[in-house]
């Protein structure tokens, strides 16, 4: 085993931007803390917030002692136990109670005394380079010999002000300190005989180096310290007696301090390691556990070793642990058991190192290095021109979704007719359809996945937003790219329509068809991300001129109880049925339904947007994530990257980000934590966070569309809205340290800011998009229109999946939901039903009475022109098909579709059907 040195820098190292979060993971700074307050009557958090890094003294030597015990316990406790130590200056202190000739008390208190002298003296420091001649020659106080720098040698010189002025002008290659009293001055004898020193205890098994007597000293007599003040420090020496201790041993030497200062007196140890403990203006955890593999890490090892026994010892080192049965919940017992070796490890570090070896070797490790100047691509500009959306409850507008965000409307409920849980599910009145607006057939409409209707309306509302008439463009370039994900919708399996009713394909086809728009027309599936994915294709397409117009956007809605059901077992699903995004109550998501939509386009197209599109990004987590559904940190900050560099902008930029944040207990912190290494990392302001789904639930699907749509209001605005349900910061979180803020209040943003939006699948696929606001000479306003439907005459959607409440188990429930469904799309296909619903024998009036009630469902004509062909009025091969489907049911007997070809007038087809059915009865 290679010997352990420490060596404790002096004073002059500590800024005030000195963070106290490392030190805390020392048992010693709750100690140190009881010891102060008991002893001075002070609070160790309040004047280290106060004075650190103003090196004055009373305080700063107690400060300074208090950082490196705490450091040096660190060090110890992960197996870097010192066989020797040596403090420069007052790093002395520190090493004297690691050698054991002090108690933490007495060595605290000492620190303090020491700092009640030191602070009657007030003068300046300087440190550079003389030769030999000129340090015999000195006519200034020697405070210092530092090291050895070829024929010269690094020394610090102190006394009062106008001497120190004085020196400087004749040797401008000194550097001033920021110390603002003289140490180790002789001045300071006047004061010596007022320091109170308690009796030196025997060292035994650590070894203390004198700075002052470059000697290896087993106890202290009482005028150590009052000669300490007044002498001079010789490190040069101090350090040949301790290379003359260990000539031919592998030495590792670690720096106990705030900032490296003395590697450079190591010079001479043969086979060295060095390693410090803090760097300033480095993130402190980052920097020690970086520095620590620098380091032999077999002492490290050995205490992990013993850790992880205890907590499991069948635990292997290479295997992931999800394969040896940790969870979320193990993973907190985990972190518990070992977090003393890996400062701020967290539950969710676990979903970034699969292993405990990847553990080791990657925790703490650098975030990947980017170019703080990041050259903006090559490409057409995106903006978003138009917006629609349908958000629970009755939210069917812009204006009105900004209401609801402002005015902390929770609209998760429970609707006793859509299933015996809560959700954020959409109230009747917005959720009606007229399908003769569209010129779609009753009979089709019956078989049409509700989410094919939403969106069909939606890009109705969007055109209408963006003040823009479909058939003025060149449709070849307009493009439709949809999220959606559920496929709930049982449909009618003998329904001809049953293939394009319930494919999910048809939901962006239907926008296409309708419009006559001949781009790319396709959906996105990648679970909870599926609209931000569909968004990210939609905006490459225009950056890269292959459609110049792209709606693009999600929707999803709960069309039964089993899917909600498995997702519960499942674990995904809360139990409060909300989502507590960052609140330490967080126990996973409330369902919700809805969708929303923008219209993108090409920014030289575009007189007037709401925001432009800057930047996107997607990637996958791969095989790095402990399951398939579980997030990984890594992918998310990469994909947080390169969105941002695809943008142009350094993620520092970015002033508030719209979080995937569903609200689970290690999601959440996962989240963050890649937030923490790329938007909040070495940020001077705050970055504010928050997620639409505490409001509305988890509209899936459609989740990322919700963001973004709140996203580009808030920008409009300059206002971001509050989140709800979070009322105790996730205990996996710190927010603080990073700079990062849940909105809970409504909170100003400048209308040209970047907002960061996220969306991550549970199937890995992650999608982040960076949006920026438009400015005043083009920016869009916000308007209101209650839309072109005449929703009050049409039937709800609830009318397509009817469910009736239970409290069957679940797998029944769902084969009750079926059956009803194909009854009442059976039933209610012919409305009146006189002809259907007439019993007795088939007449030539019943059935030409139920061709013409069937043509009138099919295409929405009420009158049948006798002389002309059925398929000149609207019939079509689908029609047809569904025409003598329903025949076939009502007066059971087989037909053939091919009848409407061969017997074309209406008179003609009823009376062959007629026959028909008099030769089968």
């Amino acid at each position: 085993m290679p010997t352990v040195v420490f060596l404790y820098s002096g004073e002059g190292t500590s800024d005030r931007g000195t963070s106290a979060v490392l030190l805390k993971y020392s048992p010693r700074w709750k100690e140190i803390a009881q010891i102060v307050k008991r002893n001075l009557g002070v609070d160790l958090e309040a004047i280290w917030t106060e004075e650190i890094g103003t090196h004055r003294c009373p305080h700063s030597p107690l400060l300074t002692a208090v950082a490196q015990i705490c450091l040096a316990d660190i060090w110890t406790r992960w197996g870097y136990a010192p066989s020797a130590v040596i403090g420069h200056s007052i790093g002395e202190l520190a090493a004297a109670y690691q050698a054991g000739l002090y108690t933490l008390e007495e060595t605290l208190m000492l620190a303090h005394r020491i700092g009640n002298i030191t602070a009657k003296l007030e003068g300046a420091m300087l440190h550079g380079k003389l030769t030999q001649t000129q340090i015999a020659d000195l006519a200034v106080h020697l405070s210092a010999l530092n090291f050895k720098d070829g024929d010269h040698t690094h020394v610090t010189v102190c006394g009062p002000e106008a001497q120190m002025a004085a020196f400087l002008k004749e040797h401008p290659d000194f550097v001033k300190m920021r110390l603002p009293h003289p140490w180790h001055h002789p001045d300071y004898g006047a004061f010596a005989d007022q320091l109170d020193v308690p009796e030196s205890r025997l060292s035994e098994s650590i070894s203390f180096l004198s700075g002052m007597t470059h000697r290896f000293e087993n106890q202290l007599d009482e005028q150590y310290w009052k000669r300490w003040l007044t002498g001079t420090v010789d490190f040069i020496d101090a350090m040949q007696a301790m290379r003359q201790r260990f000539p031919d041993e592998g030495v590792q030497i670690i720096e106990i301090g705030f900032h490296p200062v003395l590697e450079r007196c190591c010079a001479g140890f043969d086979r060295q390691a060095y390693a410090s403990s803090m760097f300033r203006g480095e993130d402190n955890v980052r920097w020690i556990l970086h520095q620590r593999k620098r380091l032999d890490p077999e002492p490290f090892v050995a205490q992990l070793k013993n850790r992880v026994a205890d907590f499991n010892d069948q635990l292997e080192f290479k295997t992931s642990l999800a394969y040896q049965g940790l969870t979320s919940i193990t993973f907190v017992e985990f972190t518990e058991q070992i977090e003393p070796l890996f400062p701020t490890l967290a539950p969710q570090d676990f979903y970034r190192f699969k292993s405990i070896d990847q553990l080791i070797s990657g925790f703490g490790g650098e975030p990947q290095e980017e170019s703080a100047a990041i050259l903006k691509p090559q490409k057409n500009g995106v903006v978003i021109a138009g917006m629609s959306c349908r958000f629970p409850s009755d939210v069917q507008d812009l204006p009105q979704y900004w209401r609801m965000l402002t005015g902390r409307r929770d609209q998760v409920r429970r609707l006793p007719e859509r299933g015996a849980f809560e959700a954020g599910f959409l109230d009747d009145a917005v959720s009606r359809f007229d399908h003769r607006y569209f010129n779609i057939a009753e009979a089709e409409a019956r078989t049409m996945d509700p989410q094919q209707i939403m969106a069909l309306e939606l890009a109705e509302l969007l055109w209408r937003d963006a003040g823009i008439a479909p058939q003025t463009l060149d449709r070849k370039r307009v493009g439709v790219y949809i999220g959606a994900w559920n496929q709930e919708y049982a449909g009618r399996p003998d329904s001809v329509y049953y293939p394009t009713g319930t494919n999910p394909s048809i939901i962006a086809a239907r926008i296409s068809y309708h419009y006559d728009l001949r781009g790319p027309s396709w959906v996105s599936n990648t679970a909870c991300s599926s609209s931000l994915v569909a968004l990210h294709y939609a905006a490459k397409d225009i950056e890269a001129g292959r459609v110049d117009y792209a709606i693009a956007g999600g929707v999803n809605m709960i069309l039964g109880r089993r899917f909600t059901d498995s997702m519960r077992r499942s674990g995904f699903l809360s139990n409060a049925d909300r989502c507590k995004t960052f609140d330490d109550g967080a126990d996973g998501y409330g369902r919700a339904e809805g969708g929303g939509l923008v219209l993108l386009v090409n920014k030289s197209l575009a007189n007037r947007h709401y925001a432009e599109l800057a930047g996107s990004a997607i990637n996958q987590n791969g095989g790095r994530a402990q399951v398939i559904t579980a997030p990984h940190p890594e992918a998310q900050e990469e994909v947080i990257m390169e969105a941002c560099r695809e943008a142009g902008i350094t993620p520092q930029q970015i002033a508030y980000l719209e979080c995937h944040g569903t609200g689970t207990k290690i999601g959440d912190p996962i989240e963050v934590s890649a937030i923490q290494n790329t938007v909040a990392r070495d940020r001077n302001g705050t970055c504010y966070l928050g997620s639409v789904k505490s409001n509305l639930g988890h509209l899936e699907s459609a989740a990322g569309i919700a963001g973004l749509i709140k996203s580009v209001l808030a920008l409009n605005s300059g206002t971001l809205p509050p989140n709800l349900h979070f009322n105790r910061p996730n205990s996996y979180i710190d927010f603080d340290a990073h700079r990062l803020k849940v909105v809970t209040e409504e909170t100003p943003i400048d209308h040209e800011a970047y907002i960061g939006v996220s969306s991550f699948g549970f199937g890995g696929s992650n999608a982040h998009i960076v949006i920026r606001g438009a400015s005043d000479a083009v920016r869009k306003t916000i308007e209101s229109d209650a839309g072109p439907f005449t929703r009050d005459q049409a039937p709800p959607l609830t009318a397509y999946y009817p469910e009736e409440p239970t409290t069957e188990p679940a797998h029944r429930q769902q084969a009750t939901q079926e059956a009803s469904t194909e009854e009442v799309i059976t039933e209610t296909t012919i409305e009146g039903g006189s002809a259907a619903e007439t019993p007795g024998p088939v007449t030539r009036a019943r059935v030409d009475g139920l061709i013409k009630e069937l043509f009138f469902s099919l295409t929405g004509i009420d009158t049948i022109d006798p002389d002309m062909e059925l398929t000149e009025q609207g019939l079509d091969s689908m029609s047809i098909t569904e025409l003598i489907s329903q025949m076939e049911t009502i007066l059971e007997v087989d037909l053939d579709p091919d009848l409407v070809f061969d017997f074309p007038l209406v008179d003609q087809l009823a009376k062959k059907i007629f026959e028909l059915a008099q030769e089968k009865n």
